[in-house]
């Protein structure tokens, strides 16, 4: 009887549907830590020099690549979605997909703050996915969802130094995310 109770927690998984989503998921990633390596790098130089500004080209560049990322991010959790019917997977990926589009769409100073929103709880959404993900694989995603959750909630506070740390531990979570789950199906 125990063992039927742990079994039904688990999220049911077909391994050769859920390796052709997770790739996607780790192109996502790759595009995630892209964004997140560039985003620390300018707040780097607006920290050390406040006076020189980045082109607004640079500033749309990689605003553009973290919108493919979540579009990326969406498109893999729908997939993981359609291969389990796990129901939170569809419902991160709306946020996602709703975050990658909003920015473009709410272009009203006033809107800012729900936009924020927005993205706040998509990426919350995708580090709880991260981590669903990781328990349905047996991969431990704690503590990269747990870097990623963090990354977003000192990302909210909208302090200059508070957003810098906060997109480290994105990048870092994005990073050890990519890792485990690129190893995940060589080593099975």
């Amino acid at each position: 009887m125990t063992k039927n109770k742990k079994t039904s927690n688990k999220i049911p998984v077909q391994k050769e549907k859920v390796l052709r989503c997770v790739k996607w998921l780790n192109i996502s990633l790759g595009i995630g830590l892209i964004y997140a390596l560039a985003m620390v790098f300018l707040i780097s130089i607006s920290i050390a020099a406040p006076e020189m500004r980045t082109p607004e080209f640079i500033h749309g560049i990689i605003l553009f690549l973290w919108a493919l990322a979540k579009i990326g991010f969406a498109f893999s959790l729908v997939c993981l979605y359609q291969t389990t019917g796990y129901i939170k997977w569809a419902l991160a990926a709306l946020l996602l997909a709703a975050s990658a589009v909003l920015p473009y769409v709410l272009t009203n100073p006033d809107s800012v703050v729900f936009v924020i929103g927005i993205e706040a709880l998509a990426v919350t959404g995708l580090s709880l996915s991260l981590f669903d993900l990781g328990r349905a694989a047996n991969t431990e995603m704690g503590v990269p969802s747990g870097m990623i959750f963090l990354g977003v909630i000192l990302q909210i506070l909208q302090n200059e130094l508070m957003s810098y740390i906060g997109i480290v531990f994105l990048a870092i979570g994005f990073y050890l995310s990519l890792r485990r789950l690129w190893l995940q199906p060589q080593a099975k």
